[in-house]
């Protein structure tokens, strides 16, 4: 009689589905059972091309029919050494290995197709870790450049990073990122790479924007409103990197003329610091050096009120140097 062989833990589950995509230019492998999870994964990194001649990270992720119960908007996030979960429940979790450069998980088929809340919560949650271990150091800000300059706009949550951003963009500077700024750990300078595919804007952007009147506001996965747009549909000069040469943090306030005063490096330390706290202890001192080397960037405070009060005094900085 033939031998039936059980595979409780679903070790040999066929995931017949490939398709290699590349995240901030990182190559990534992706194999599934479900063109849901090549679909979503699609729409949030198709747009990327390749910028790193690398050996790719794998992410394996296979999707059961499952219970179909409503999911938590916010998981359950564990790390320690070279290993990170991220739990929803018992049937929708991914864990990375990132010595391996490896990741796998499962999820049913009602998170498979929701494809933003996929995106958001299981493919970049598990995508972006492991091409940051392997390339990466993680810095909080937006990403502009002009006549060849890199400008790094940091700050607070709600400091104005992203309509600032815009601000400059729609006035021809070049858009890099809204947020998500990585710098390449593997170069001696400090070339950045971000997102330049997508930019978010809170619900009353189009107050200060009108052309982006015709966006609707939507719940994303993480429970916040917000507007979601394609560049080129705003028909943005964008580039997916540039060597940062000011840093400005930024600092809104009713009624402040915009204006520029220095920063200390201690203070722009310890908020990077914050972005270092998984990954090995090889990898955590690798992102240190980043950071000491992004030091080397003019380092300013600008406080501000008036959008285009801003982007002069940001204009002024990078043509005049002061």
């Amino acid at each position: 009689m033939e031998k039936v062989l059980h595979d409780p833990v679903l070790s040999a589950f066929e995931l017949p589905l490939r398709r290699t995509f590349y995240p901030y230019g990182f190559p990534l492998e992706l194999e599934t059972n479900s063109g849901d999870v090549i679909a979503a994964a699609s729409e949030g990194w198709g747009a990327f091309g390749p910028l790193f001649d690398e050996p790719p990270v794998r992410l394996s992720l296979g999707v059961l029919e499952g219970s179909g119960g409503p999911l938590p908007l916010e998981p359950v996030i564990r790390s320690r050494e070279h290993m990170m979960m991220t739990v929803l429940d018992p049937e929708n979790f991914v864990i990375c290995d990132f010595n391996a450069g490896f990741a796998f998980g499962w999820v049913t088929q009602c998170t498979a197709a929701d494809h933003p809340f996929l995106r958001y919560r299981v493919l970049t949650g598990a995508g972006a870790p492991l091409v940051e271990q392997r390339a990466f150091a993680v810095m909080h800000g937006a990403l502009v450049a002009r006549n060849g300059k890199g400008l790094m706009l940091a700050g607070d949550t709600f400091a104005g990073k992203s309509t600032l951003a815009y601000a400059c963009a729609r006035t021809g500077w070049t858009y890099v990122t809204d947020d998500g700024a990585m710098m390449v750990r593997g170069r001696d300078d400090r070339y950045t790479v971000g997102d330049p595919h997508s930019i978010r804007f809170r619900p009353d952007a189009p107050e200060l924007f009108p052309e982006l009147a015709g966006h609707l506001a939507a719940v994303r996965p993480n429970g916040k409103i917000a507007i979601e747009i394609l560049t080129r549909e705003l028909e943005l000069d964008t580039a997916p990197g540039c060597h940062v040469d000011y840093i400005v943090h930024l600092n809104r306030k009713r009624g402040y003329r915009a204006h520029l005063r220095h920063l200390s490096k201690e203070r722009m330390l310890d908020e990077w610091s914050q972005y270092n706290v998984f990954g090995t202890q090889k990898v955590q001192e690798q992102r240190r050096r980043c950071h000491e080397r992004m030091l080397g960037a003019q380092l300013l405070e600008m406080q501000y009120s008036d959008l285009t009060e801003a982007v002069a005094c940001l204009e002024h900085l990078v043509d005049k140097g002061a």
